[in-house]
């Protein structure tokens, strides 16, 4: 055999490992129609998260032709659902749903923190922004927020918490720390159990989002006392907010975005938020919502990424101000 027949017998040895293996989809060419998109979700189903994830993704599925799957990763203060999608390859294929929580609060409450908020995500789009409303059992004896602490302070009174670190847990303790209350801290896996044990009369209070708590005050089976945010609640509008109340520290709106992994193609990022904004955008999903007391919005990755940094920055002053730790 000659040389040169040599030399094309090993080109061919050399290739023949490669002969099944076809190059990954471009930006340009996403999404591919064959791919399931997983959108994880750190939170347990029935809750707010959760309930703005299934419609995005009814929306999302829609319009870009993909299948979008919601993925429910409770537990651990939103921590292990977040660290999957950051660990998962930058192709677009797994997102993260998730509140404000996970970016801004959780990595300051650990002395080491988790993740980086900022380098091992990459924003997307914010979907929604609001407040949350302290809610009570019908029996509870309290009419507002300064009743509330002046009986924590004579009986014990079981305060909710979706999980450790969350908005409705730095309530409590703010409130325990500015303001001598005694509230005794019960965390759940998420806001819906926290919600299911409120309505059973197992504990007392919790701070939740207007979407989930407000049916249940329209329909008599809870009792609002305050708000929380810089406004009264539209569709809640004879609600003081805590401030008016007398009570300052709770102004500090909450949200919902979606991230990819860190190095998430630009072209990829432009492709999905111009598809969640046209999503949040229709009549359809922002009048369900709006009745809910939620507002969908609809933002650039470049503005959504200075909302967390404001609000990363907030968060963390109020977080050394009641020197919280989860360590």
């Amino acid at each position: 055999m000659d040389l040169l027949s040599r030399a094309t017998l090993l080109a061919a040895a050399l290739l023949l490992p490669l002969a099944g293996w076809t190059q990954p989809a471009s930006p340009a060419t996403y999404p591919d129609p064959a791919r399931t998109i997983r959108l994880v979700v750190p939170a347990p189903p029935g809750g707010p998260g959760d309930v703005v994830a299934r419609a995005l993704a009814r929306e999302l599925t829609a319009s870009l032709g993909n299948a979008i799957v919601v993925e429910n990763k409770p537990g651990g203060a939103s921590i292990p659902g977040a660290l999957e999608v950051a660990r998962a390859p930058a192709d677009g294929y797994t997102l993260l749903l998730t509140l404000n929580t996970t970016h801004t609060q959780v990595p300051h409450l650990y002395a080491k923190a988790p993740f980086d908020p900022f380098a091992d995500f990459t924003p997307i789009a914010q979907v929604y922004r609001g407040s949350s409303v302290l809610v009570a059992h019908p029996s509870f004896p309290a009419k507002n927020l300064a009743e509330a602490i002046a009986l924590s302070r004579t009986q014990t009174v079981a305060f909710a918490s979706p999980s450790p670190g969350t908005t409705g847990h730095l309530y409590i303790e703010a409130l325990n720390a500015d303001y001598g209350a005694k509230f005794v801290h019960v965390p759940y896996k998420g806001s819906n159990p926290a919600a299911q044990d409120l309505l059973a009369g197992h504990v007392q209070l919790l701070f939740d989002s207007p979407a989930t708590a407000i049916p249940y005050v329209r329909a008599g089976r809870l009792k609002a006392l305050a708000a929380a945010g810089t406004s009264r609640l539209a569709t809640l509008p004879e609600l003081p907010t805590a401030r008016e109340q007398g009570f300052s520290g709770f102004e500090s709106s909450t949200w919902l975005g979606v991230f990819g992994p860190a190095g998430l193609p630009s072209p990829i990022v432009a492709k999905l938020n111009q598809e969640i904004s046209r999503a949040v955008n229709a009549s359809q999903l922002r009048e369900q919502f709006s009745a809910m007391g939620v507002e969908l919005v609809s933002s650039s990755p470049e503005a959504f990424r200075e909302v967390i940094r404001k609000d990363h920055d907030e968060w963390g002053r109020l977080i050394k101000r009641i020197n919280l730790k989860l360590d």
